[in-house]
């Protein structure tokens, strides 16, 4: 009789502890992908982002055409633990043959939700000149979706403060080193002071 208590025992204790290493693995496994899930980092479009504008003078001086462009984006992001988003993006963006070349650094906010992330941004930096009166004017939405822990699917639309403009773009996590541009300290002090 004694050994059948052992034996009842190790019938149940055996499936009881099985379960509580089932149920405290999901657990584990959430908090590493949260981690993942963060925006926190470096972020490269990968191609080159198609965007099309209206531009005042796209057909004839004084006569407004679509105009088709392409973008290289680096957004430096950092997410707090609430989900939300301050960085930057760095851009340098061209037509198709090289000409009506633009760069410039913008200051982003945004919030993350899932794999739902919304960016705002307005500029710091316009081809190598600060423009502190224009960071709070926001510029450019981007509404993007998460496909995995490094690759962001977005669109994106300007708002009042430039002409109608529409970009399509992919952006990958980037953690190689020959892929870090440096912020300007100008554009660093005008979105984000004193950090």
């Amino acid at each position: 009789m004694l050994f059948r208590p052992i034996g009842f025992i190790h019938l149940y204790l055996v499936p009881l502890l099985f379960s509580l290493i089932f149920v405290a693995m999901p657990a584990t496994a959430d908090s590493d992908s949260r981690e993942k899930k963060t925006m926190t980092g470096v972020w490269l479009t990968r191609p080159a982002a198609p965007f099309v504008y209206q531009d005042p003078d796209g057909f004839d001086l004084g006569v407004a055409a679509p105009v088709k462009e392409v973008t290289l984006m680096r957004w430096e992001l950092e997410e707090d633990e609430n989900g939300l988003i301050t960085g930057y993006n760095t851009y340098y963006s061209m037509d198709d043959q090289g000409g009506s070349q633009s760069r410039g650094t913008l200051c982003m906010v945004g919030a993350r939700q899932g794999s739902k992330v919304l960016l705002s941004e307005a500029y710091a930096i316009f081809n190598g000149h600060p423009v502190p009166e224009l960071s709070t004017v926001t510029t450019f939405r981007f509404n993007c979706e998460r496909r995995g822990g490094n690759k962001l699917k977005c669109l994106g639309d300007g708002l009042a403060s430039i002409p109608p403009t529409v970009l399509k773009a992919a952006l990958v996590r980037s953690d190689r080193l020959g892929d870090v541009i440096a912020v300007p300290e100008a554009a660093r002090e005008i979105c984000q002071p004193g950090s």
